[in-house]
């Protein structure tokens, strides 16, 4: 007889189960949400390593004598730049499209200013219709045969530059006083074409054709200097963390929390019950008639209920005493204590009384059948 494995605490209560099933899947809709976009946004990145990135390419670039600056900023302003230049813009993004929009690049009218006045744009990406051309080809060039992966191709037969008997695969177009050199493979260069060294040099050739600065552009990629971020208000650290991954770190943690204080059954430290006032009736009644006495300003009073309070415990205490000349001598000291003219008179006075008549109460033996010497200690300590 086999018995069943013992479910873990979690799973026993059927409440349990069902909001640890919605915490996982509010967790995979935020790591599918957040990962994703995240990636995208590094595609044809000169910072990123992944396949799709051109860090290897940006570095053999440098290598090879013509180092590419990393532009961070809006396309209004690359105006700022000195002219002529280059700018190199990385967008694999466009050719997810189904149709095109615009002109199928994502160029808008200040970049568009920007070139006709005699700069050079170079567009990876450019939107064209997909025809029957394998999805891996290589293409011969003047750099060498280089690997084309994609099936997009262009009818564009002006200012032909590279093409198959597909279609085109980069054309120039003319623009005022410069020029934009359009790409349909948007991985042309990428990091995973690294072995293939037609490749870089392909890339490299068209953008060192008019002698140019070099830039690409980063801004695309969510890249901004600090310039940039102070302007659009992205200073925030919730700004900031909406544009890095760390926002997936912060989710996944507030998940493991949550996650810990649902099914630990705590609220973020042990359940405390708050402390009950204990109450003392006695000791409340005491310090009112305290009070009572102390604003009447009247000792003797006090002194005459003190004496008749405790003197049925007195004399059974004086009993008590072993010998007779001891009952004598603390008789004639309670006679005196009593005495009408030696009750006290003012505040003072009465301090001096029940201190005497603490010393006397001291000097008797207690009395099992009356617990009255607690009332008269408390009544005098006040």
């Amino acid at each position: 007889m086999g018995l069943d494995p013992p479910l873990p605490m979690l799973f026993k209560s059927r409440r349990n189960l069902v909001i640890l099933l919605a915490i996982a899947v509010v967790a995979v809709a935020a790591l599918l949400w957040t990962g994703p976009g995240q990636a995208d946004h590094l595609q044809g990145s000169t910072y990123s390593t992944t396949p799709g990135g051109y860090g290897a390419w940006w570095q053999w670039m440098e290598k090879a004598g013509t180092p590419v600056q990393r532009w961070r900023k809006p396309g209004d302003k690359l105006t700022t730049l000195s002219s002529p230049a280059t700018l190199l813009k990385i967008n694999p993004r466009s050719i997810l499209n189904f149709s095109p929009y615009d002109d199928g690049g994502s160029i808008n009218p200040s970049e568009s200013e920007w070139v006709a006045q005699g700069n050079r744009l170079v567009y990876l990406g450019r939107w064209a219709e997909l025809t029957d051309a394998p999805f891996t080809q290589t293409v011969v060039t003047d750099q060498g045969p280089i690997s084309i992966q994609g099936r997009r191709r262009s009818p564009q037969q002006e200012g032909k530059i590279l093409a198959d008997k597909y279609g085109t695969l980069i054309w120039r177009q003319r623009q005022g006083k410069g020029e934009i050199i359009w790409v349909v493979p948007p991985f042309l260069a990428a990091n995973a074409f690294q072995d293939e060294p037609a490749n870089f040099a392909l890339l490299q050739s068209l953008l060192t054709e008019g002698h140019n600065p070099l830039w690409v552009d980063e801004y695309l990629h969510g890249y901004k200097d600090a310039e940039t971020l102070q302007q659009e208000g992205v200073e925030s650290v919730w700004a900031y963390l909406q544009n890095t991954p760390l926002l997936l770190i912060f989710l996944q943690s507030l998940v493991v929390v949550t996650l810990l204080a649902i099914f630990g059954n705590r609220r973020f430290g042990q359940p405390q019950t708050p402390p009950s006032l204990a109450s003392n009736n006695n000791q409340a009644y005491i310090n009112a008639l305290a009070q009572v006495l102390e604003k009447g300003d009247r000792p003797q009073f006090v002194v005459q209920q003190l004496l008749q309070a405790e003197s049925p415990s007195l004399e059974r205490r004086l009993g008590n005493l072993p010998t007779a000349q001891a009952r004598e001598a603390m008789a004639a000291l309670l006679t005196n204590l009593s005495q009408p003219d030696k009750l006290p008179k003012q505040e003072a006075d009465l301090r001096v009384w029940l201190k005497q008549w603490q010393q006397l109460q001291a000097q008797l033996p207690p009395s099992s059948s009356n617990p009255s010497g607690k009332v008269l200690k408390s009544s005098a300590a006040e």
